[in-house]
């Protein structure tokens, strides 16, 4: 579930638009590694703990989700559920948060999609979710995500 909200916050900076508009700078250049901190606790339906792992790729005002995959979890049901439309932009906000754009989760009780906002520790590198909330966009309830996902090497932005 961690991967899973990181993977939404990095969503917005692949439109290119977003770094534009907010003029974030991230750091360093390159690949990066997501991975939930401990399971991530995700919701939409049914509860489950999942591990997340992803990768991010960082050029300066351009930050893009290419990947990310849950696993774990009763039965292994983190397995089936997936992120679709990737790559998904990462924009660093001036209030301290991250946000990925346009997730597109599909899961067994159903599906949701939109953006992903979670606090970012800039002296971590960690982004936390607690209960961000992912719409529904079938009969289904809203997909729900807490925990905590790292990224390495650390990543962090400057947003004037």
């Amino acid at each position: 579930m961690k991967k899973f909200i990181t993977a939404v916050s990095l969503t917005l900076a692949a439109t290119g638009f977003a770094g534009l508009a907010n003029a974030e700078t991230w750091s360093p250049t390159g690949p990066v590694a997501l991975a939930s901190v401990e399971p991530l606790a995700l919701f939409k339906g049914i509860p489950l703990d999942c591990d997340l792992m992803g990768a991010v790729t960082l050029n300066g005002s351009d930050a893009s989700v290419g990947a990310l995959q849950l696993s774990g979890g009763l039965f292994d049901l983190c397995n089936t559920i997936t992120f679709t439309d990737l790559p998904y932009n990462l924009e660093g906000n001036a209030d301290g948060t991250a946000t990925m754009e346009g997730v597109v989760v599909q899961a067994v009780t159903g599906n949701c999609a939109g953006d992903l906002t979670g606090t970012f520790d800039q002296a971590t590198g960690v982004l936390t979710f607690d209960a961000a909330v992912l719409p529904a966009t079938d009969s289904g309830g809203d997909c729900t995500i807490s925990g905590n996902v790292m990224t390495n090497p650390q990543a962090s932005y400057t947003n004037p």
